[in-house]
Parts: C-alpha cells; structure tokens; sequence
C-alpha cells in the first residue's frame, strides 16, 4: 500500500508540474538558462502564436482551428510569463538580457502589465472561437498594445538586425 501511495504522489506531482508547464524553476538553475529559457517561451510560443493568427488574417480568411490554438496558447503562456523572471535573473546576474531591472524594482507595475496581457489574450481567444474577422483584428491590436505595455517599460529594444 505505501508503494502505491508513493506512486500515486509521485503521478501528482508530475502531473501539476506539468500542468504549470514545467516552469518551475529549479534552485541549481542558472541565471544564464533561467533567461534562455525565457527568451525561447516568448520567442517560440508567444512570439510565434501572435505571427499565426497576423499571418491568417492577412489570408483575408483565417483559419478559424489555427486562430484559435494559437490563441489558447497564448492566453495559457501569458499566465506563466511571471515566472519566467524569477530575482537574480535580471541585468544584475551578468547575463545578457533585454529585460530591465524595473521588473524587479517595480514588481507590482510590471505584474498589472503582465496581467493586461492575459485579459487581452483571453479576450483573443474569444474572439477566435466566433470567426468574426474584423473583431479578430481589433482585437489582435489590443493584444498588441498589451505586449507593447510591457516592452516599452520593462524591455530593453533588441539591438538592430544586420
């Protein structure tokens, strides 16, 4: 019975940490990951969700399964994003990282943009589920603006493209 009592823990566990999407971040992590890790979820996931539904609304008519994944995805990332800027993975560790040190001088600012961001990609994803193109594109500008909400203060712009 122990046996099973400890597996079932062990499925638990896993099983919530994987529903967290796997960002809890472990006391061995380095900054110099901490902040990869970072930059590939906003890059990979949020990043590229937003290009999907821009990229089928420039179709004139967007796949309505494609907008709304990529919808879902980034509502679900944009509730995780907080953590990926746990203290000590700022300017301040060395590493380098566009993010200011404001996020951490200024957490309650910069958890209000954060959140800004989830209402809107909820919003977003109701949106998808309708079809409606044009509320689809304004709404894809609001989301917009609430990703701008915390570039503009808490990021630094990237460097120029050669």
């Amino acid at each position: 019975m122990k046996f099973r009592g400890r597996t079932i823990g062990f499925l638990v566990a896993g099983t919530m940490l994987a529903l967290a999407g796997g960002y809890a971040v472990a006391a061995d992590t380095t900054p110099a990951e901490i902040v990869k890790m970072r930059h590939d979820h906003m890059k990979d996931d949020i990043g590229a969700s937003f290009k999907a539904i821009i990229d089928q609304l420039k179709t004139g008519m967007p796949d309505k399964k494609i907008v709304g994944d990529a919808a879902a995805k980034m509502a679900a990332m944009s509730r995780e994003l907080p953590k990926w800027f746990p203290k000590g993975s700022g300017p301040e560790s060395g590493v380098k990282t566009l993010a200011k040190a404001e996020i951490w001088t200024t957490p309650d600012d910069f958890k209000a943009a954060a959140d800004k961001l989830t209402v809107e990609t909820d919003k977003l994803v109701q949106v998808a589920a309708t079809g409606d193109v044009a509320a689809l594109a304004d709404q894809v500008k609001a989301t917009g603006g609430a990703c701008q909400g915390c570039h503009k203060p808490f990021r630094e712009p990237p460097p120029p493209a050669n």
